[in-house]
């Protein structure tokens, strides 16, 4: 299962540069929520410019509370934070709406709308053996602090050329803010061509608030446990730790390649494989479809994920209107 701990709100500070949590307590159980939704914004780039964007997500609603409209009563609340005029993105997995189709209206009432606009495709791309397979006239390196304003200057020409990429300040990132937990300057690799970035990429390890981890395993898998770990050691996949154990994987962040050069970005992929990967049994990474570097997580041993994107609007006019056709970007650090 997927998991935030030992503190929801640092994982919850990564999502957002601010947060709007929403709850539903039961009087008869106080151990216990009926409901939460967390909306978060994040300043991020839509249709070249930047724009306060706010992104819905950590809907869930216990089991035992489920089918009595507190989706919808969750999101009329969210609903009184929010003008007619701000943009919400989402995401949902296999296309699965039937929890917004529920709560978009209550009480015959519309609180909110969306649309689907792209699916996105998250890869867990496992360790290869080999070196890495590096561009001629690419070398790759380590950032330091040394390397700031060009990143930052890096990042401000090739972030707008994507919807929804995140606006980065490489400046709080080093100050210790928590948009940023667990993610380090030296957990950058540059792409350098003729002493200029032609492209960026960071192995964010979250560990420390988010784990996906083992709560169950049926008792085959348990007797077969150590000899699928052998294999896979030797062949690339996850290792499966024992019960209560977490999958060992980094996080890809903070992709930008210059003129979306595949090759460039395949290197940097190789380059962490065989630095900060050499530690953990795959690297998460998502491209959404139609991004011109969507190939390049399908040129390696993966297993992948499908999910949606949703623009939602809590006004009257359709929001899309305002976002023009460049490629989607999400960042899978913050779903």
């Amino acid at each position: 299962c997927f998991q935030r701990a030992p503190d929801f709100f640092v994982g919850a500070k990564v999502i957002g540069e601010s947060q709007r949590i929403v709850v539903v307590d039961d009087a008869t159980r106080p151990e216990a929520l009926a409901g939460v939704t967390v909306i978060s914004g994040r300043h991020v780039y839509i249709s070249g410019k930047k724009r306060f964007v706010h992104y819905s997500g950590d809907t869930r609603v216990d089991p035992n509370y489920r089918k009595r409209g507190i989706g919808g009563t969750m999101f009329v609340e969210q609903r009184k934070y929010h003008e007619p005029s701000d943009l919400v993105q989402a995401v949902v997995l296999n296309g699965n709406t039937a929890a917004l189709d529920a709560a978009r209206a209550v009480q015959g009432n519309r609180v909110f709308d969306f649309w689907l606009s792209h699916t996105i495709e998250t890869s867990f791309m496992f360790i290869r053996k080999g070196a890495p397979r590096v561009p001629a006239g690419v070398t790759m390196k380590t950032a330091s602090a040394a390397d700031i304003d060009a990143m930052q200057a890096f990042q401000d020409r090739e972030a707008p050329r994507r919807n929804g990429y995140p606006a980065y300040d490489f400046h709080k990132l080093i100050e210790g803010d928590p948009y940023y937990a667990g993610l380090k300057i030296q957990d950058y690799t540059l792409a350098m061509r003729g002493g200029q970035i032609v492209g960026m990429l960071a192995a964010w390890n979250q560990k420390g608030y988010k784990q996906t981890r083992i709560t169950g395993m049926h008792p085959v898998t348990r007797l077969i446990r150590p000899a699928y770990n052998a294999y896979v050691g030797v062949k690339g996949g996850f290792k499966l730790p024992r019960v209560g154990g977490i999958l060992n994987y980094l996080t890809l962040a903070n992709i930008l390649v210059a003129n979306d050069d595949a090759d460039v970005f395949q290197g940097l992929i190789d380059w962490i494989m065989a630095h900060q990967g050499r530690h953990v049994d795959a690297l998460a990474t998502c491209v959404t479809h139609g991004d011109p570097l969507v190939e390049v997580p399908r040129r390696y041993k993966r297993q992948k994920l499908f999910s949606q994107h949703l623009w939602m609007t809590f006004g009257e006019d359709d929001p899309r209107t305002e976002i023009d056709d460049r490629p989607l970007y999400m960042e899978l650090g913050r779903l």
